[in-house]
């Protein structure tokens, strides 16, 4: 851009930027613009800059143009009249005529304030949006992991669906509480839920707590896997030590509370399917030999009582105490022998296992 013609200083009354022409050695004000004596004040002529502005070192400007380079510096100033004007100014030398002396031109960067004031907002709100959207995800992971196992959820979330899958060796139980439709609470739905979700809350503790899984809640009954979707050799034991569990949980429990629940259960190990069902609402679900003969063997029980099917006992048989049944028709299957898992009072203690050697009656 060509030089203007020297003719004093005037003209830098119609620049947009607030302009201070300033000896080069001691900074002191030889002219300011109207733009910059309406933000600093009249009568700066003869002041040195440093006195107008307080973020001024005069010894760092020189130090600063001394290296070929231009001094700035961003501050705000409360003019007479009006709001808080941010500013940035910038000190370069300059030739007015034949004088070398120093510009400091004051920009008004409102606007750009605004833009970054609006850019940080919206990048909050973004940041809070991510926030949330994470909370939201962990939640319905969470809800997800208690219709879902975790080898399940995991192949369901990365692609969207399960495949069916056939598992040949699993142990499944079946509980299912004695005359609940003719208790009082069963009449009453808060304090029947409540009832419900705590012992059913427990059961999922003592489920996990051995290596089992959790299906489903069907009313007043419970079905719950060990074996599947990962395999576990002992499934057969930890599903047996779950269900000791959770009758000596059940004595312990109808001893201090008002309504008293009692339970069969039933427990068979064979071949199951597991695979999600349903296309809006999904659910989790195992179908097979292995949940019907459990099914079975629950309704063979007696109240407070396990009974397990011959391929179950044939595995835990060396570890848990058992009492022959004899033979029974099972419904839709061959004759079978069922047993009792023996529980002494020292078995149902809480420990989740049962010591002594197996007996056959």
């Amino acid at each position: 851009m060509q030089e203007p013609v020297y003719r004093g200083y005037e003209w830098l009354n119609y620049l947009s930027t607030g302009v201070f022409v300033c000896e080069p050695e001691t900074l002191v004000i030889r002219f300011a613009n109207e733009l910059a004596e309406n933000w600093f004040g009249s009568s700066l002529a003869g002041r040195p800059l440093s006195t107008v502005m307080a973020s001024i070192v005069p010894e760092k400007v020189t130090e600063r143009l001394a290296k070929g380079r231009s001094f700035s510096v961003s501050a705000e100033v409360d003019p007479p009249q009006g709001r808080t004007v941010p500013y940035r100014m910038s000190i370069r030398p300059k030739k007015f005529g034949p004088e070398a002396l120093l510009v400091a031109e004051v920009e008004n960067i409102s606007k750009l304030k605004e833009r970054e004031y609006l850019l940080e907002s919206y990048a909050s709100i973004i940041e809070r949006k991510n926030r949330e959207i994470e909370k939201e995800q962990e939640r319905a992971d969470k809800l997800l992991m208690n219709v879902f196992p975790y080898k399940v959820l995991q192949e369901f979330k990365e692609f969207g669906t399960t495949t069916p899958s056939f598992f040949d060796e699993v142990s499944v139980m079946f509980l299912d509480f004695v005359g609940f439709t003719k208790m009082p609470v069963s009449k009453q739905p808060m304090q029947l839920i409540a009832e419900l979700n705590d012992i059913f809350s427990t059961f999922d503790q003592i489920v996990e707590h051995h290596c089992c899984e959790r299906i489903k809640t069907i009313g007043d009954a419970y079905l719950a896997v060990a074996g599947m979707p990962s395999a576990n050799p002992d499934h057969a034991l930890d599903i047996t030590n779950a269900a000791i569990k959770i009758i000596g949980y059940l004595k312990r429990r109808n001893l201090t509370h008002p309504i008293s629940w009692t339970c069969r259960i039933g427990i068979h190990t064979g071949s199951v399917v597991g695979s999600v069902v349903g296309i809006r609402k999904y659910i989790y679900d195992v179908f097979g030999d292995g949940v019907n003969s459990a099914c079975r063997m629950q309704s063979l029980s007696e109240p407070m009582r396990i009974t397990v099917s011959e391929p179950t006992y044939q595995i835990i048989k060396g570890a848990i105490p058992c009492l022959d049944r004899g033979a029974k028709e099972i419904r839709g299957a061959e004759r079978m022998n069922i047993y009792f898992v023996d529980m002494p009072e020292a078995a149902t203690d809480g420990s989740g296992t049962a010591s002594s050697q197996s007996s056959e009656a």
